[in-house]
């Protein structure tokens, strides 16, 4: 018997991974995972486990530490007609990946009339979690400006499974980008095999005052600063972004409309960040918007617990900054 349209299963962030990963690669037998430690021992965060065994090594490769090398492979397999995810262990490590995935793989399609695509996923994870400074940053806002290239950050197990799997239909390259605090999340997922369209931002929470937006980790403060407001009578509208390009400015714009008022939320820096292009692609369309931005403090995040917590957002600066926001209240 078939499982019914709504129906869900409670998993764990990195389950969901998991999941769509094995769906994908018996749907198509061209699937080629590459990554470091994600054999035999499962991934980092066990987001491959049981992979190695159910397909083999040829289809879930070790790699080197050598990630350009890694994502020129993995694109240079797309090119040819397969289809590749390259698992880059922390997003810090992204840069020595740039020039394959950059000037490569994004510009493929561009390059040859739309004669050649390259079906990459690169994922990565990202975000502080007492790793200290070379493995703890959010540059996904550095990766939103490259045409050809698509940016999926997930905060739910349902998205993580449903993005990851439309990812993995794409023609192009996409950054799919999670973060270690979520893996050992637990949320609902669909039963039935299901996509989550990439390019389509979730009103999370209904509100009527101000409008908070946030990607990955971030809507976990994001939600709890909500709550705290709703308390001293502000009600926040909150948009989970879930797709960083494309924007989907049309849901943004929308209810940023209605509320009149926009924060935006990240963990990476408010320089040429995140928030400052949905700031100012909210005020081309919407006269008037008042706006404030919450980031990361500008300077490196330490392994010190407290000097971490002093650089990453948090619900007491988002709920801050609404308040000034609004009621010019320190």
């Amino acid at each position: 018997m078939s499982a019914e349209p709504d129906a869900t299963t409670k998993l764990f962030f990195r389950e969901a991974i998991v999941r769509a990963l094995g769906e994908e690669m018996r749907r198509d037998e061209g699937l080629v995972l590459m990554g470091q430690d994600i054999g035999a021992f499962g991934g980092p965060y066990r987001e491959f486990d049981g992979l190695h065994a159910r397909f083999g090594s040829g289809r879930v490769r070790d790699m080197p530490v050598a990630e350009g090398a890694m994502v020129g492979v993995g694109a240079g397999y797309a090119a040819a007609g397969g289809r590749a995810l390259v698992s880059i262990t922390y997003m810090d490590f992204l840069m020595l990946a740039l020039d394959p995935l950059v000037n490569y793989a994004a510009k493929l399609r561009y390059k040859t009339g739309g004669q050649l695509h390259a079906p990459l996923v690169v994922k990565t994870t990202a975000g502080a979690k007492g790793q200290g400074v070379a493995h703890s940053q959010c540059i996904e806002a550095w990766m939103m400006g490259v045409p050809g290239l698509k940016v999926v950050a997930p905060s739910t197990p349902a998205d993580a499974y449903g993005l990851l799997k439309s990812a993995l239909r794409e023609d192009g390259p996409v950054l799919y980008i999670d973060h270690k605090r979520l893996f050992p999340m637990a949320g609902h997922v669909p039963v039935s095999e299901s996509c989550v369209p990439l390019g389509v931002a979730r009103v999370e929470r209904a509100g009527g005052d101000v409008t908070l937006v946030g990607h990955s980790w971030m809507m976990v403060p994001v939600l709890a600063a909500a709550d705290r407001l709703e308390t001293e009578g502000i009600s926040c509208e909150v948009i989970d972004l879930r797709t960083l390009a494309p924007l989907d400015t049309a849901a943004l714009c929308a209810s940023a409309g209605r509320t009149g008022a926009l924060v935006t939320v990240e963990e990476g820096q408010l320089t040429c960040g995140v928030g400052a292009e949905i700031a100012f692609r909210v005020h081309e369309a919407v006269p008037g918007i008042r706006a404030a931005r919450v980031g990361a403090a500008p300077a490196p995040v330490s392994s010190n617990p407290v000097l971490e917590a002093a650089v990453v957002p948090d619900a007491d600066r988002i709920v801050a900054a609404v308040c000034r926001l609004l009621r010019g209240k320190p």
